[in-house]
């Protein structure tokens, strides 16, 4: 039997190419949208008082390899509470590159002294991303405060009266 040197070559070849070509087909990655939101440092715990407007920055980010487009900006809030972005919403983002977004945030004027959930939301037609935040009520204003003031200063009229018209007896 005798084999055919220019066949075999010929098959060799095609396999090395097809060897060679294949795996560069397989690792290829489609382009993919990647949208990353960040509270620039000092903004994941905020103080806030009620009435009382705080700015957050946000820094939206386009970290995959594709543009992001009609980028919507969201907030899911406390009752009672009002959040403004500037911009309100963003119509391209180019890969690799960032935006900043100032965040006002207003609490409600009932609003009482705890911590509270903002999650902010940023909605494109490629992708979506979350973040939240916590944020403190502090100095919410409670008459109870003036009421307790007012009854400890009277106790201490009350002791001082009651010293000088019967302690020295």
């Amino acid at each position: 039997m005798r084999i055919n040197w220019k066949f075999l070559s010929l098959l060799l070849m095609v396999v090395g190419l097809v060897l060679v070509a294949l795996p560069c087909q397989i690792l290829a990655q489609a382009n993919k949208a990647e949208l990353t939101l960040r509270l620039l440092p000092g903004y994941y715990y905020s103080e806030v008082t009620p009435g009382e407007s705080k700015t957050l920055y946000l820094e939206i980010e386009n970290s995959g390899d594709e543009a992001i487009t009609n980028i919507e900006l969201f907030s899911d809030k406390p009752k009672g509470w009002t959040v403004d972005f500037a911009p309100e919403s963003i119509d391209y983002l180019a890969a690799d590159s960032h935006q900043s977004i100032g965040v006002h945030v207003v609490a409600g004027k009932n609003t009482i002294k705890d911590d509270y959930t903002l999650t902010l939301i940023a909605e494109a037609d490629q992708t979506r991303a979350v973040t939240s935040t916590i944020l403190r009520v502090e100095d919410a204003f409670s008459p109870w405060r003036w009421i307790g003031l007012g009854v400890g200063a009277l106790v201490i009229v009350l002791f001082v009266f009651l010293y000088r018209r019967f302690g020295r007896e």
